[in-house]
């Protein structure tokens, strides 16, 4: 599997030696909508705190959701960063 990454974060996107397994963006995606359904609201920390990746991957997901007008970005509150 080949995936082409445009480097808008300026961020190193390379295996850590702790987290060197990737996913595939549309798992990603399905697993953030799953996430959103149930919080309906959570920011990019909290969602990358309950998936098993690497943030630039969880990034990459979002920006394909936004384009497909899935998710909408909003600033967080504090309540968002609280887990259930």
């Amino acid at each position: 599997m080949s995936i082409t990454l445009d480097d808008e974060e300026g961020v190193i996107k390379g295996a850590h030696y702790y987290l060197y397994k990737r996913r595939s963006l549309e798992d990603l995606e399905a697993e953030i909508l799953k996430l959103l359904e149930e919080r309906k609201t959570l920011p990019l920390s909290a969602i990358w705190r309950k998936l098993n990746c690497h943030l630039w991957e969880v990034s990459a997901a979002l920006r394909h959701l936004k384009k497909k007008g899935l998710v909408e970005e909003f600033d967080a509150t504090l309540d968002d960063y609280h887990d259930d």
